[in-house]
């Protein structure tokens, strides 16, 4: 336990060129972020955003928005300084103590950093931060080309955007790979999206045979290039989804840790 009467740090929310409050913290926010985060784990405004971007080097802007000591909520906006290419990475993650809950709610990567894997780490560094609060669910909205890359970190739609969305349009996309792929892989993959347990996306995302993209097409050539079936099915869709990262379910994290190198 921290000495919060004689080391907290009043001034440490004053903000900085590296460090912002939107709006600027009350009294009153400052005694909720002493009593709820400085006392219960150590750490200031900026050491969280530290902590949510630990995998990121270089300098970063922090901001701390939206904070609500009657709901017991805020968002931390982190923003890194653009690369070599021109081009800025940032992320935003709201902490929810009433549920308690991290929402995984916006992030943007530039398409260089991301065959790097600059997005999975920051996703791991928000895992990370949720196990050192205790806090065992993050929840996402899956868009773009995280359909496909948050179903390989372990997260798992809801049960109703799985049964009347995601494996919907799977099935559509798979016929139109069905000259690419043999009758019994075919029989067996549909078996699979018949299923009604949303955690059978992980098995989707698993598919390894290569089909014709519809949307990805060689900047050389013009012609579509090859694509793993699952990416096919889970990103080459219009469909969105909401989903849930348990951290209290062994599965879930044996398929993080090996999404990210750990094993």
């Amino acid at each position: 336990m921290w000495d919060v009467l004689n080391n907290f740090d009043r001034n440490r929310f004053s903000g900085s060129n590296m460090l912002s409050f939107d709006p600027a913290l009350s009294d009153a926010a400052i005694d909720w972020w002493r009593d709820h985060i400085y006392t219960q784990h150590g750490l200031y405004p900026d050491d969280l955003g530290e902590l949510l971007s630990a995998s990121a080097t270089g300098g970063k802007v922090i901001t701390i928005a939206d904070l609500d000591p009657n709901v017991g909520s805020f968002v931390v906006r982190i923003k890194g300084f653009p690369s070599d290419s021109g081009e800025a990475w940032w992320t935003q993650r709201k902490l929810d103590l009433s549920g308690p809950l991290f929402e995984a709610q916006r992030m943007l990567i530039p398409s260089g950093d991301r065959q790097k894997g600059k997005g999975r780490m920051l996703m791991a560094d928000l895992v990370d931060t949720a196990a050192r609060f205790g806090i065992h669910t993050i929840t996402i909205e899956a868009q773009d080309i995280g359909r496909y890359a948050w179903a390989r970190f372990g997260f798992v739609p809801d049960r109703t955007a799985w049964m009347r969305s995601v494996r919907v349009e799977a099935r559509r996309r798979l016929k139109m790979a069905n000259a690419e792929i043999s009758p019994t892989a075919m029989v067996a993959y549909g078996e699979i999206l018949d299923g009604e347990n949303p955690k059978l996306i992980r098995e989707v995302a698993s598919w390894r045979d290569p089909v014709t993209s519809i949307v990805k097409f060689n900047k050389d050539t013009g012609l579509p290039e090859k694509v793993p079936l699952g990416q096919a099915l889970l990103l080459e869709t219009q469909e969105q989804w909401y989903g849930t990262f348990d951290l209290g379910d062994q599965e879930t994290m044996e398929i993080f840790e090996r999404y990210v190198g750990r094993i």
